[in-house]
């Protein structure tokens, strides 16, 4: 008889925030909003104290300012919260070699099995959370399901520093007792749209037909949220790439459209999985950008050229598919970049007859600023870019 599966899924509490809470006491129990500085910087992550003014993520740092004027506001420390991630990561890893990181901030452990090694889920969570706890200084909010949907929507129900698990059998009475606004993947446009329908609660979608919800969303988002209410989305986060990728995504509270947001998200995801590829000393020449828009329909682009050498080189390869894509008219929930077919570094020159000298030396520094600034834990250098980016967006 098969083990009855359980995942995780784990999420660093107001991640970057918390760690500039952690590495300055002064900033403590106030509240905290990382972002860009500038008139077209958005907020990237706060605190749970700024969240109580309503400050979110993807918000204008402006409205920020005036719904929180007393906040600390900080642009990121991007090498910092990958040291921190990276800490976070590792524990997972001793707990189940079945780990998928999702973004700098959130990963799913598949946990089935487990519990002969470390009892039941209850307790391997606790345990978990202890650890994190006791090693990083980081609290961590844990959802536990037997599948990836219903395990993301349980770690947010008692956040910060929360553990829910919801148990086999149990997921579609968990679905019908959530607000409307606790459905991940449902944004305000279609909340309005329901609500305009007489569709108030989730008790009250679980008890439409698919037929109807396609009549006032449309089919794919009709179909998405019939689903979503009985806790059936098994393959929405099981969408991996066969070979070895490097991977990030962003959910948004609040949907984007500008494309000054977008691409300072975009540039976010950038710097996040360059860290990642010098830290993990491996090379990759795919690069791939996963659009999912506010009626859940998701799309995908990707392309192969030479290896991918910076930050912005990446960012601007990651623009020019994004933009093929985009169709310019509709919100967007989440953004995905991912590089593909990683494989062991090998310096460039040896295996491409052609390429540049210029593009090994940009390279070279990108790693060597990686290097000095994980081993000193702070900003010491900062390529062009990044400075760029702290004074007209969000780093």
């Amino acid at each position: 008889m098969a083990a009855e599966k359980v995942f995780f899924h784990v999420d660093i509490d107001a991640f970057f925030a918390s760690v500039e809470q952690l590495d300055n006491a002064e900033y403590r129990g106030k509240p905290v909003i990382v972002g860009g500085q500038s008139e077209r910087g958005v907020v990237s992550t706060c605190s749970y104290e700024a969240r109580k003014f309503g400050v979110h993520s993807a918000m204008p740092i402006l409205q920020a300012k005036k719904l929180c004027p007393g906040g600390i506001f900080l642009r990121g420390r991007m090498n910092r919260y990958h040291e921190k991630s990276k800490e976070v990561m590792t524990i997972f890893k001793e707990f189940t070699p079945e780990v998928k990181q999702i973004s700098v901030d959130e990963a799913f452990l598949n946990m089935t099995g487990m519990e002969k090694i470390f009892g039941a889920p209850k307790n391997s969570a606790l345990l978990l959370k202890k650890t994190i706890k006791e090693k990083t200084g980081l609290t961590v909010s844990v959802g536990c399901a037997q599948n990836k949907y219903i395990a993301k929507i349980a770690s947010g129900r008692s956040k910060p520093d929360g553990l829910f698990i919801v148990p086999a059998g149990e997921e579609i009475d968990f679905m019908k007792s959530l607000p409307l606004k606790d459905v991940w993947g449902v944004g305000g446009k279609t909340r309005e749209r329901l609500i305009a329908a007489g569709l108030n609660s989730v008790a009250q979608i679980f008890n439409s037909s698919e037929h109807l919800l396609q009549s006032i969303l449309g089919n794919a988002s009709g179909s998405f949220l019939y689903r979503a209410v009985r806790g059936e989305l098994y393959e929405i986060f099981n969408d991996d790439v066969k070979s070895h990728s490097i991977s990030t995504e962003r959910t948004f509270e609040h949907d984007l459209f500008s494309h000054a947001e977008i691409d300072d998200v975009m540039f976010y995801l950038a710097s996040e999985l360059m860290y990642r590829i010098f830290d993990e000393k491996v090379k990759g020449k795919t690069v791939s950008v996963k659009i999912r828009y506010n009626d859940f329909t998701t799309v995908s682009v990707q392309s192969s050229g030479s290896v991918v050498n910076d930050t912005q080189d990446l960012f601007e390869r990651a623009k020019e598919l994004f933009y093929k894509k985009f169709d310019n008219k509709t919100p967007i929930r989440l953004l995905g970049l991912c590089i593909m077919n990683v494989e062991s570094d090998v310096p460039e020159a040896q295996t491409e007859l052609f390429y540049s000298e210029k593009n090994i030396k940009k390279r070279k520094i990108e790693e060597t600023m990686y290097a000095l600034t994980k081993k000193e834990g702070k900003n010491i250098l900062k390529p062009a870019r990044l400075l760029k980016k702290d004074k007209d967006g969000i780093e």
